[in-house]
Order: structure tokens, then C-alpha cells, then sequence
């Protein structure tokens, strides 16, 4: 339960409309207020400027929200990560990964030029379930190579059915 209130003790410098946004559950108090402060501008010794602000705690909203059964944390969907073995595939891969993302697919690359092995590391990192493998021989053949980053099982699909063959996987345990 949250609760506004429109005067506040403690914010003497807010002119008018005053409001301080407190969680009634947890003992966390006030998390956020604010109001005009037309005349602070003035008190400091500046020409008159009417102003309006607020301010939150983060830390208290995290504390409201955990006393309520609430939590901050999300799961982070996982993704599909596409690495090219050198910038000569730096297009094809581009392209694979417009199009798995236009599918809807959470889809990550390299931008910097890594080696393969840092874009595996980094597939990893990201908690990726498969990668899709872009080199010198998959452009040749129009192809690339899907690896499932747990089984590290790979099959290699025509590059204009990955978007199938990723959708296919999902949800089967595979990927």
C-alpha cells in the first residue's frame, strides 16, 4: 500500500503543492517527495525562478517493495549469439542477426573484432543457449553453423532458413 500526503514537514524550502510519497508496509517510510519551490532560487541568492522537483530513494523503494513480496529481479531471457570468424563475415553476420531479431528473437553479436574463442566466452557470459557460427566456409556454402552452447551439438543450416531452424529448437531443450 502507498499512501501521497501533501504536507511535509522537512521541506521547507517547497512553496504551495507539496507531496511526499510514503509505503505503508515494511517501516520504510517516505521513499520519494518533492513539490514547487518557487522561492528557492531567491534564498540562495538568485534572481526569482519558479521550479518544480522530486527525488525517490531507490534503496527504499527496493526495501518497500521486498517487505510487500515484491522483487527488483527479472529472469533475462536468453538469446542466440552470433559470431563471425573474421570482418569478411562481419556482413552475413550482421544481416543473420537483423533477421533473428526481426523475429523476435533476443539476439546478440560481437561488435569489436574478437577471436572466436572471446565470442564464445562472451556467448556464454551472456548466458546464450545457442551461437551461430559465420566463417569463411558457411559464406562459401551460404550456410552456418548452429551450436547449442550447453550440448555444444552443432548442425549446419541454410542461412535462409535460420530463422526456422532457431524458432524450431526453442522450447524443445535443445536450445
Amino acid at each position: 500500500m502507498w499512501k501521497i500526503r501533501r504536507s511535509c514537514a522537512g521541506l521547507d524550502y517547497y512553496t504551495r503543492t507539496v507531496f511526499e510519497v510514503e509505503a505503508l508496509d515494511g517501516g520504510v517510510g517516505a521513499i520519494g517527495g518533492g513539490g514547487r519551490y518557487d522561492g528557492l532560487m531567491e534564498l540562495e541568492g538568485g534572481k526569482p525562478t519558479p521550479g518544480i522537483g522530486f527525488a525517490v530513494g531507490f534503496e527504499r523503494i527496493a526495501l518497500a517493495l521486498a517487505a510487500q513480496g515484491g522483487s527488483l529481479e527479472t529472469a533475462e531471457p536468453s538469446c542466440v549469439y552470433v559470431a563471425c570468424t573474421s570482418p569478411r563475415e562481419r556482413d552475413v553476420a550482421f544481416r543473420a542477426t537483423l533477421a533473428l531479431r526481426q523475429a523476435g528473437i533476443r539476439t546478440e553479436a560481437d561488435y569489436q573484432g574478437r577471436s572466436l574463442k572471446s565470442q564464445f566466452k562472451q556467448a556464454d557470459r551472456l548466458g546464450a543457449v545457442a551461437c551461430v557460427v559465420i566463417g569463411p566456409d558457411e559464406v562459401a556454402a551460404v550456410v552456418a553453423t548452429l551450436r547449442d552452447m550447453v550440448t555444444h551439438e552443432q548442425v549446419s543450416v541454410p542461412l535462409d532458413g535460420l530463422v526456422a531452424a532457431v524458432t524450431s529448437q526453442k522450447g524443445t531443450g535443445t536450445f
